[in-house]
């Protein structure tokens, strides 16, 4: 896999166009099978600035305890049925700082846009979505004869083991996101976080000695695309169709 930070045009784009799909077909569906079935509703802060603070706790708990996973402090992890075991339960303790702020406020999984309305759905239309933008993928690049490997492996103890990770990213991003839109409304909530994301790619970018010209379009199309997928997770107000369509397409480019 190429480092995403300095991927050329050829990876990225390919990327993004199934990406791009996902959301286009989340948006479709919708439309024109989920008129009438709406998701629990998103309640409101008391305390905004609270619930941003405590977000920003809840972020330096994840590094911290991910620094303590990467010095060898929680449990081993391995090939072996109990490693694997093993590697779910650290992820589990590592993200657990979202739980705790859950709990201590007295919030609900609605807020990490995470219900179990219709929860069956959900992971079906992910898994639907995330075959098409895998697809899209593999063809983009000329590797449409990859896809059975790709799926194969998605459904591997060794990788399988992986989703819980991929799915708690979403879960914290989610999390974050409806703390800052509390606090600051939705358009910042959308254009920020994607902006911060685009730009952390800028460094990479200048030490492959890319152009500014082409930095800067980067930069513009990163946040488009961050703020296009933000849109469409907070109009669904749900993290599992993402969380299978991140997994695959994990798989596909071998991040994992």
């Amino acid at each position: 896999m190429q480092d995403p930070q300095t991927a050329s045009a050829i990876f990225f784009l390919p990327v993004a166009a199934a990406y791009l799909a996902a959301c286009a077909g989340w948006l479709i569906y919708d439309r024109q099978l989920r008129r009438t079935v709406a998701e629990p509703p998103l309640p409101a802060s008391d305390r905004p600035v609270l619930d941003f603070l405590l977000t920003l706790a809840a972020a330096a708990g994840i590094l911290l305890w991910g620094s303590v996973y990467r010095h060898g402090w929680l449990l081993p992890t391995g090939p072996t049925a109990v490693g694997r075991v093993a590697w779910m339960v650290d992820n589990l303790i590592i993200f657990s700082p979202i739980a705790a702020v859950l709990w201590m406020r007295r919030q609900g999984t609605e807020t990490i846009f995470l219900s179990a309305h219709r929860w069956l759905e959900k992971i079906l239309l992910g898994l639907g979505l995330g075959v098409i933008s895998v697809s899209i993928y593999l063809a983009l690049r000329g590797e449409q004869s990859e896809l059975p490997q790709v799926l194969a492996a998605s459904v591997a103890p060794d990788k399988l083991v992986d989703f819980l990770p991929v799915f708690l990213e979403g879960v914290a991003v989610a999390f974050g996101f409806v703390r800052f839109r509390w606090l600051v409304g939705m358009i910042p909530a959308l254009v920020v976080p994607s902006a911060v994301f685009a730009a952390a790619h800028i460094p990479g970018q200048l030490a492959d000695e890319r152009t500014m010209a082409t930095i800067v379009a980067f930069f513009l199309f990163n946040t488009s695309l961050a703020a296009a997928i933000l849109w469409t997770v907070q109009r669904s107000r749900d993290v599992i169709w993402l969380g299978m369509v991140h997994y695959l397409m994990d798989i596909a480019i071998r991040a994992i």
